[in-house]
């Protein structure tokens, strides 16, 4: 047996670690796509449950007028315990922690979304100060989240 020349164990050792390091730089990429896509899901979610609440609310107005026509009419006393305007506001109140749970999630991945559109700034060969316009964007995205409620 002849013993292994100290230089191809160092490149027998570099070609190992080749691959982990590629892996690596794959997985900080794909966390850093999932969170993105994370981020759209929930910009997308918030936007749905600002509409619900929306129309929750009008209909609620709406159910109020009628409820307040109909005590004139039959000359009852006016108060608000219809119980459908108990579970739209309920509704009203689920929603509204929803998309504070999601603008608090948002806020936590601020860093994650910087460098993703960071990376996607630089694909795209955009011109200029790539981290500052970077911060624009997401800060952009964040205040329009953050106007919810």
């Amino acid at each position: 047996m002849q013993p292994q020349h100290p230089e191809s164990q160092l490149e027998k050792a570099r070609r190992e670690v080749e691959p982990s390091r590629e892996r690596f730089e794959m997985d900080a990429q794909a966390e850093a796509a999932a969170a993105m896509e994370r981020a759209d899901m929930i910009v997308k979610d918030v936007k749905s449950s600002k509409q619900q609440m929306k129309n929750i609310v009008m209909n609620m107005h709406a159910v109020k007028q009628q409820i307040q026509q109909l005590r004139q009419q039959l000359q009852l006393a006016d108060n608000d315990d219809a119980s459908s305007l108990r579970q739209d506001q309920k509704a009203v109140d689920e929603l509204k922690k929803k998309i504070s749970g999601h603008q608090q999630e948002l806020l936590a991945m601020r860093e994650d979304l910087i460098r993703e559109q960071q990376e996607d700034l630089i694909e795209q060969k955009f011109v200029g100060d790539v981290m500052a316009e970077a911060e624009r964007l997401i800060d952009r995205m964040i205040a329009d989240v953050m106007e919810a409620i």
